[in-house]
């Protein structure tokens, strides 16, 4: 959802008899719009991946997770008038819980089977978005932008709060990184993924080094719920409209790649971007989907994979 005061100002910049004109200008204002979009894509992705790159569990339940995060944002920030920053750590602290909660009591039973481990996070994203329609209903509900002015700069405009977005994004992953590669906890997570029976071995409880992966990963997913929820409509059903690009982008970049996905997602939100300005966004996504699928079928491990021992 676009702040109606941009979508304004480019309907009247870019209007033109028969349409809109390619010129210098509308690419780089799509060229802008592709970035920031594909800010918020990495940031809705980092959750997915740290759980299919880390631990081998494709999580199903991921979107809803997002749901999950956007109500939290909605009832913190618009309903009780917790702060916005406030609101974003609540988010990824309960997630987080919720994540340890899920992660003990039903998935541990289930690594390294994956037709159970896929029917088990299918089943737990079933039950959280019924969960949300019984509590929320079907009613929508909008998330009031933190900031709502619009930046121009030349001929492009960039809304203020997707590059507040773009930052968020940028933390989340530099956060991500440096808690992998630069703590105790991450070098455990990292020898676990790499040889679990050495690093059993080794003393090291791998049954914890799971449940903090899994964890983490579900607290970056209500992280991004809660921070896309001004862009969206937040509604029981909102995380079936990023089920599709959320997997799309890990298996694209790479299921064991943080640096796949950051790539995999400035390579589809661009291309995204610059074939809707020719066509439309509909068409611009399916062109994009095609080409993916096409490059999944080259090269199934994804465009960034790291050699490591498994």
């Amino acid at each position: 959802m676009s702040h109606p005061v941009f979508k304004r100002q480019l309907d009247l910049r870019y209007q033109k008899k028969g349409g809109i004109p390619m010129n210098g200008a509308l690419i780089g204002q799509l060229l802008v719009s592709g970035a920031c979009s594909a800010f918020v894509l990495l940031l809705t992705s980092l959750g997915l991946v740290i759980i299919m790159g880390y631990m081998k569990v494709v999580n199903l339940a991921h979107t809803e997770m997002l749901m999950a995060g956007a109500f939290m944002c909605y009832y913190l920030y618009s309903v009780l008038h917790i702060p916005f920053v406030i609101t974003l750590i609540l988010a990824y602290v309960i997630s987080f819980l919720f994540g340890m909660l899920i992660e003990r009591t039903v998935i541990c039973h289930f690594y390294g089977k994956m037709a159970e481990t896929l029917l088990a996070t299918y089943a737990i994203s079933i039950i959280m978005k019924q969960l949300a329609l019984i509590l929320f209903g079907k009613s929508y509900k909008q998330v009031a932008y933190p900031v709502s002015a619009v930046l121009h700069i030349g001929p492009v405009y960039i809304e203020s709060y997707k590059l507040i977005l773009c930052l968020i994004s940028i933390l989340a992953l530099v956060g991500t990184l440096v808690f992998i590669n630069k703590t105790t906890m991450g070098r455990k997570i990292r020898s676990t993924t790499q040889n679990r029976t050495m690093t059993n071995c080794l003393g090291i409880d791998t049954r914890k080094v799971d449940t903090i992966t899994f964890s983490h990963g579900m607290g970056l997913a209500g992280l991004a719920g809660a921070a896309i929820a001004p862009l969206s409509t937040v509604t029981y059903s909102l995380g079936e409209s990023w089920l599709t690009n959320t997997f799309m982008n890990v298996v694209l970049g790479g299921v064991s790649s943080l640096f796949g996905t950051v790539a995999s997602s400035f390579i589809i939100q661009e291309s995204i971007a610059v074939i809707s300005g020719f066509s439309n966004s509909i068409m611009g996504q399916i062109i994009v989907l095609l080409v993916v699928i096409v490059i999944i079928r080259i090269k199934p491990e994804g465009l960034f994979t790291p050699k490591g021992r498994r």
